[in-house]
């Protein structure tokens, strides 16, 4: 199965799997900033193509009929809340319709409004790969070059859309690597305890919002100081790393595994009552006893869940969680227990 949390990358020595790298778009604020930016510029670009028909005072069937689709696609976007999932397709097209809107015009020798595309270009250069962002750039203008005809493209500005394009896409690198490094776990990969806590969050909402429901299954790593004393820290490491990775060959792309603390992990299981992860939980416990490498020291793992519907808040989601993972750990240890 592939992993769900990486993407496959070749080295030297043949393929390993590169760290799951969150988007920006998993931060409420940075969904909020992106929706009121794309949303506030199309109602400008809005105004002004209508200011650009009245000032002409000629009936262009064409720019009305864009006009009036750019207007309809500014309301319904306005209408999808930034905690939607559905916000960002709702922003792609948007702006599409809105680029669509900006070409007619130029097309009808409003040359100027072909600059109004440039905000969006940059826009997509951070949510979409650069690659399929410039190609569809050009490819726009290329179209618009050959309706347009007596209307001309100033080379300045294509150098201008070129030179913003590099310096987002090289702050877009840079700003996925930072977030990489403020979100994950160095040696296994999983994600962090802070980014737990924004998750978690995010998941109850949208349990209020949509009913949704998901479960948090807490996880402890049995006798991992024991492993320390006995075999040294080396050894307690490529527990944790071996065990990073038999979760990963259970869990589906939708679920996120972080690790809490030196032996403790999480696991959210998206769209799974407590029952399933339940299930989830005991396919691990299997895993670890199947796939222990030779000279490794034996372990096993511990699980506590609690299923969101059960919790009044993201904070008590958590704490039941742990509190069932402490009934589990009384009870001798490897084995799974749900949250009463």
């Amino acid at each position: 199965m592939r992993n769900p949390f990486t993407k496959t990358v070749k080295d030297d020595d043949g393929r390993y799997d590169a760290p799951y790298q969150p988007s920006p778009f998993e931060s409420a604020d940075f969904r909020d900033i992106t929706r009121s930016s794309i949303l506030y510029l199309s109602a400008f670009i809005t105004a002004g193509g209508l200011l650009n028909i009245i000032r002409r005072e000629e009936l262009h069937v064409a720019m009305w009929l864009s006009l009036f689709v750019a207007f309809l696609a500014l309301v319904f976007t306005w209408r999808v809340h930034s905690s939607s999932r559905h916000m960002i397709a709702s922003l792609h097209a948007l702006m599409i319709v809105m680029v669509c809107n900006i070409s007619v015009q130029v097309i009808h020798g409003v040359s100027h409004q072909l600059m109004c595309i440039l905000p969006f270009f940059l826009i997509w250069i951070g949510l979409l790969p650069t690659l399929v962002v410039a190609v569809s750039g050009l490819a726009v203008i290329l179209m618009i070059i050959a309706l347009a005809g007596t209307n001309p493209l100033v080379p300045e500005n294509v150098m201008l859309a070129v030179s913003s394009g590099i310096v987002v896409h090289f702050a877009k690198v840079q700003v996925r690597r930072q977030l990489q490094l403020a979100s994950s776990d160095v040696l296994t990969g999983a994600l962090n305890r802070r980014y737990l806590l924004t998750q978690l969050s995010a998941m109850r909402a949208e349990f209020v919002r949509t009913n949704r429901i998901s479960s948090l299954v807490i996880i402890d790593v049995d006798g991992l100081k024991a492993i320390n004393d006995s075999f040294g820290h080396r050894a307690g490491d490529d527990v944790l790393i071996s065990f990073s990775r038999i979760v990963r060959e259970r869990v589906r792309g939708s679920d996120l595994l972080f690790r809490v603390g030196g032996d403790e992990f999480a696991l959210i299981l998206a769209d799974a009552k407590s029952h399933a992860a339940l299930t989830v939980a005991n396919d691990i416990r299997q895993l670890v006893r199947e796939h222990l490498l030779s000279g490794q020291p034996s372990f096993s793992v511990s699980f506590g869940v609690c299923c969101v519907n059960d919790s009044a808040s993201s904070e008590d989601w958590l704490e039941r969680a742990d509190e069932a993972l402490y009934g589990a750990k009384l009870s001798g240890g490897d084995t799974a227990r749900l949250a009463a």
